[in-house]
């Protein structure tokens, strides 16, 4: 194999790479030049975009905010006025309530003080005698040093005995007044004591007793239906105690058990008696006694 010399020049090439090396610099370069503009670029895009976003937020934001301030204000003035409203409404009942008080009030305080002048003129009535003793009496015996002052008799010596006398007799006059009111009004007080005492009971003790008292069932037969009623004694027995009595006897009256019963002559002599004393007249009394016939012979069938 042949070796073949040959001196090739490498100086062009050297020169074009030089060229090259050189332009690729120049591109490096204006390849860092542009990324740097970029980059500015992309920040300055950047910033006014945030800028343009948050003035629009906060445009929104203010927007919104105002909106729901201008209907927050208008809900507030129409509920002002309406309390408004509603201020003057009740002021005027209040002012109309007032005046309707002031009337009743007046109709009824003439009402009331004339029930109490006559119920004091009733009371008074009452018990005269009393009442003059406080008034007039009681009065009189205060004033008794005024009204029984002495007084200088300007006559002759032959008419003083007489004056004098005349004067003792007034003093002894007014004296028995004052005794007679005095005794009837002890003999009043006496009275009202015992009384308050029969009243009062206060000597005597409450004790548990069973008293036996009659009572009448009686029933009828009518178009509307059944009809009972029932009669109770009233001595010794208060309106409470005889209400209670013919509650519960109606409302036993269903289980109790009617029966006949014989002849007593104990209780056909106190009707009979009864009968007798009645302050009503002969026809009424033969037609009780002809109805108590006539039920022992309606027994007796």
């Amino acid at each position: 194999m042949e070796y073949i010399n040959c001196l090739v020049d490498t100086q062009p090439m050297a020169n074009e790479l030089q060229s090259v090396s050189n332009h690729v610099t120049g591109t490096t370069t204006a390849v860092v030049a542009m990324q740097a503009a970029v980059i500015k670029a992309d920040q300055d895009a950047a910033d006014r975009v945030c800028h343009d976003v948050n003035r629009g937020f906060h445009a929104l934001m203010s927007s919104q905010l105002s909106q729901k301030i201008a209907k927050l204000q208008s809900d507030v003035d129409s509920h002002l006025l309406r309390l408004n409203q509603q201020a003057k409404q009740l002021m005027n009942i209040k002012r109309q309530m007032e005046r309707d008080y002031q009337r009743t009030a007046m109709r009824y305080s003439k009402t009331f003080n004339s029930i109490n002048k006559e119920l004091r003129q009733r009371v008074q009535e009452l018990d005269q005698p009393v009442f003059r003793f406080s008034t007039t009496e009681v009065e009189t015996t205060r004033n008794r040093m005024t009204a029984l002052t002495a007084t200088i008799p300007v006559v002759q010596a032959e008419a003083v005995a007489d004056a004098q006398k005349i004067l003792t007799s007034k003093v002894k006059y007014h004296g028995m007044q004052v005794l007679e009111a005095t005794r009837d009004f002890v003999a009043d007080m006496e009275q009202q004591r015992e009384l308050t005492n029969r009243i009062l009971l206060s000597n005597r003790k409450a004790e548990s007793k069973v008293i036996y008292i009659p009572v009448v069932v009686t029933e009828g037969n009518f178009e509307q239906g059944t009809s009972s009623k029932v009669y109770c004694s009233k001595e010794l027995l208060s309106e409470q105690n005889v209400s209670d009595i013919r509650g519960e006897i109606m409302q036993s009256s269903g289980s109790l058990n009617w029966h006949d019963t014989e002849k007593d002559a104990m209780v056909e002599n106190e009707v009979v008696r009864l009968i007798a004393d009645a302050p009503v007249s002969d026809r009424v009394k033969k037609t009780i006694e002809s109805l108590m016939n006539a039920a022992e012979q309606y027994k007796s069938l």
